[in-house]
């Protein structure tokens, strides 16, 4: 099995090298992306009961004490954010705002360059076809009228394997890409919720 992939490796010709550099990066974001999702804890988008009556009561300090055990993102974020509100009740939405916005930066981080791996993989892939069928044709021409239809099907699939080496690494990518860009969405509305929940139960 392994010597008829790196036959099709070999026989795809030099394109194939860049593809299959682009496969290993596309995984490693992935596996990135994953790992840093499950580190940053994404959950806890809501005040808690407890926090929520302390600082209804204008306990600042209680409510961080609340949260100091708490190592989702929506824990984390709100926990930055306390820690700006002695600056008064006015300055909560800025200060939940920078922290949400870190929280967003850290997780979009890697995204922009799976989309490129997932573009560039069809592309190069084309291009592998193309010079591929450019030098089949060459050898239609040099052999005129003896060329085999073997030669000449010989020529054609090796040329396309570039193309579906390229749609092989270019799908997963932008599926994943997809699916962390969605979960960027749900977190970004989690955190307006919670924004809002927070504003007004410090105004209240």
């Amino acid at each position: 099995m392994t010597s008829t992939w790196l036959s099709f490796l070999t026989r795809g010709g030099v394109l194939m090298i860049p593809i299959a550099l682009c496969s290993v990066i596309g995984l490693a974001l992935i596996l990135d992306r994953f790992y840093t999702y499950r580190k940053l804890g994404l959950g806890g988008f809501s005040l808690g009961d407890g926090v929520r009556r302390a600082l209804q009561r204008g306990d600042l300090a209680g409510a961080r004490d609340l949260l100091d055990g708490d190592q989702s993102a929506g824990g984390t974020v709100l926990r930055e954010a306390m820690a700006r509100l002695e600056a008064g009740p006015e300055g909560i939405g800025a200060s939940f705002a920078m922290a949400a916005g870190e929280l967003i930066r850290k997780m979009e981080v890697s995204l922009r360059g799976l989309a490129t791996v997932a573009a560039l993989s069809p592309l190069l892939g084309l291009l592998g076809t193309v010079i591929g069928m450019i030098r089949a044709f060459m050898e239609i021409e040099r052999h005129g009228a003896n060329v085999s239809p073997a030669l000449l099907a010989g020529g054609i699939w090796e040329a396309l394997l570039t193309t579906a080496a390229g749609l092989t690494v270019a799908i997963p990518c932008l599926m994943f890409h997809n699916l962390f860009q969605g979960r960027i969405e749900r977190v970004e509305g989690e955190l307006g919720r919670m924004s809002m929940e927070l504003e007004d139960v410090v105004r209240s």
